[in-house]
């Protein structure tokens, strides 16, 4: 590995999603700095002041952190393109689409990947606050489709659970819409009108696992067993909140066999490399379901990716290696 080329570990951002990739990126700055690797970090919330500041300190290659809209979504690859500065992750076009999960999920349903069934809804917010009476008729519009089935809302560009939640009846939808569009919301969004678009998914019942993908190779499948309710923000983030079990306890051998099978072409489908992960549920019949693709998974002290890392014998210091050493551009 070259000692001479200084490395950026681009962190922070706008998103609502921020608070996690400081976390993240921090973690990677201590691993480099531990390898011996010239290092800095450079926090994305600058805005049109990061081509600059990547110019002044002559960097030669940027590892990502980002988590959300304008870091996750194909913007700063997009930017690094432009500068010739290899990155670590997947490139512009798998970024963007992974971060869109409707996107993706026609994707998925074009190769016949199962994927749960779903619907986009578009909820308009104005100074942060929605109006409750055209989303009220919209989810009245919805009625027949939905009646009956127990549902997931979640903003449909965000990750880190941000502003998920469950819909057991019908009657609770357009309040369930109006919070998701709500949590969407970046800091200092609030003062403008805008469009958040909301997805419907359809509930899964089963075994929840991700699959954590590195240069190709699949990592150890991980069961996640939170300790009551979902696998929200809360018990995401806090210790102790969700039970990871590797190897998972509720798969069979060849259920297991067949998510891996199933996570590793959603991947290929969508043109990810470098590290991501598929989540996934897979269901009494033992299909597995992708939910969505993560093109840039959390590196805090509780994410995933680094525990199937160290599972399959790969250390954080590692890990953060790889991740600089399968940087590059798109073809």
């Amino acid at each position: 590995m070259d000692k001479n080329k200084k490395i950026a570990v681009l962190l922070g951002g706008s998103s609502t999603e921020r608070a996690i990739s400081l976390r993240s990126g921090a973690a990677l700055v201590a691993a480099y700095q531990r390898l011996g690797l010239p290092v800095v970090p450079l926090d994305t919330q600058a805005g049109r002041e990061l081509p600059a500041r990547l110019l002044e300190h002559a960097i030669d290659v940027a590892v990502i952190a980002l988590h959300g809209p304008w870091g996750e979504d194909g913007t700063v690859q997009g930017l690094l393109e432009i500068m010739g500065i290899p990155y670590s992750g997947s490139g512009v076009t798998a970024s963007a689409l992974c971060m869109n999960k409707a996107l993706s999920k026609r994707l998925f349903q074009s190769a016949r990947i199962p994927t749960p069934a779903w619907q986009e809804i578009p909820v308009t917010l104005s100074r942060g606050q929605v109006s409750m009476e055209p989303l009220t008729r919209m989810v009245e519009a919805l009625a027949d489709r939905w009646a009956g089935k127990e549902l997931f809302v979640k903003p449909s560009s965000a990750g880190s659970s941000v502003g998920i939640q469950p819909v057991a009846q019908i009657s609770g939808l357009a309040t369930a819409l109006a919070a998701a569009a709500m949590a969407a919301v970046p800091p200092g969004g609030e003062a403008v009108e805008s469009t958040v678009e909301i997805l419907l998914e359809q509930t899964i019942v089963g075994t929840e696992v991700t699959l954590s993908i590195l240069d190709g190779e699949p990592l150890p499948l991980i069961e996640i067993c939170p300790t009551e309710g979902f696998y929200d923000y809360l018990n995401k983030y806090t210790p102790g909140r969700t039970r990871y079990l590797v190897p998972t306890e509720s798969l069979s051998p060849q259920e297991i066999q067949k998510a891996v099978e199933t996570g590793l072409a959603a991947g290929a489908l969508l043109n990810c490399r470098g590290l991501y992960r598929v989540d996934m549920i897979v269901d009494r019949e033992g299909c597995a379901w992708v939910l969505e693709i993560n093109t840039i998974p959390g590196l805090t002290e509780t994410s995933l990716a680094p525990k199937a890392a160290a599972a399959a014998g790969v250390s954080f210091d590692a890990l953060a290696e790889r991740l600089l050493a399968g940087a590059t551009r798109d073809p």
